[in-house]
């Protein structure tokens, strides 16, 4: 067994795996050592973890993650397992204007971006503080850096993500538990390409998934927030409110078709951004 495995294995939790960026985090982690529950309400999940190995390897659960009886589901699959690593990764968003979404989504966004993964939170870490080891990990988004027009409830429950887990990692610091929230750039995933976005109009091209789930593994235990390109690491630097300003902006330009009135082809910025910064 690897170091990585021996620390963070046996097995671990990925939700939202059946594609994207959950699945590049169970095909990393098995590529690592360990073994993955993974989590999704596609049964498409089925199928991504019989592509990976058979069920002691990856095994799949259908679970829809805003039915709070996930949790129980999760807890019956895993009887017997010691889950080393717990990943919150599903997610789901809204590209338009608040006051045009739709009350359903809106509360989806909700119980999923961030009831779920206080509730996987809170199933995971009590055993992981018993062994006196073990990971924790959220994918977060560049939108979480300022408030992002356009995606506005999505951009703040990401901010949920990475405030919770900079919280935990204080909280369990003693605890040999690490903590990693993902502030990741806009990836090449089937979520964003289902939005519709005008890639030409876009400050950057999508990101493979699987380069930002490498380096986000590479980076558990080095601290609480990871932000996975310069660019992002540029913007964290701009001042609030003229960070709401770039990040709205490089987000509102990816879908003309929503947010023509509200783009500007000038960015409301005093000095230049050195790399492109993309924060879906």
């Amino acid at each position: 067994m690897g170091e990585f495995a021996g620390k963070y294995g046996p097995w671990a939790v990925v939700t939202g795996a059946a594609q994207g960026v959950g699945l590049a985090f169970a095909e990393a982690l098995v590529g690592r050592g360990l073994s993955v529950v993974m989590v999704d309400l596609s049964p498409k999940v089925v199928d991504a973890a019989a592509a990976l190995g058979d069920e002691s390897v990856a095994k799949p659960l259908i679970a829809d993650l805003a039915d709070p009886a996930w949790i129980e589901a999760l807890e019956a699959a895993t009887t017997g397992m010691e889950v080393g690593l717990a990943v919150a990764n599903a997610g789901v968003a809204f590209v338009g204007r608040y006051l045009d979404m739709d009350p359903a989504r809106r509360r989806a966004i909700l119980d999923v971006n961030c009831v779920a993964t206080a509730d996987l939170a809170t199933w995971a870490l009590p055993a992981m503080v018993e062994q006196g080891r073990g990971g924790f990990v959220a994918t977060s988004s560049g939108s979480a850096l300022a408030g992002t027009g356009g995606v506005a409830l999505y951009s703040a429950t990401k901010a949920f993500s990475v405030n919770l887990i900079e919280a935990l990692g204080w909280e369990l610091a003693d605890s040999g538990i690490d903590t990693l929230a993902v502030v990741a750039p806009t990836m090449d995933t089937p979520m964003f390409r289902s939005g519709g976005a005008d890639l030409e109009r876009a400050f950057a091209s999508p990101v493979d998934p699987r380069v930002v789930v490498e380096g986000a593994l590479d980076a558990l235990g080095d601290g609480g927030r990871w932000l996975a390109d310069e660019g992002l690491e540029f913007a964290a630097t701009v001042p609030r409110d003229q960070r709401v300003d770039l990040m709205s902006a490089a987000t509102t330009a990816m879908y003309p078709h929503i947010f023509e009135a509200l783009w500007s082809d000038s960015l409301p910025l005093t000095q230049p951004h050195p790399t492109p910064i993309t924060p879906i």
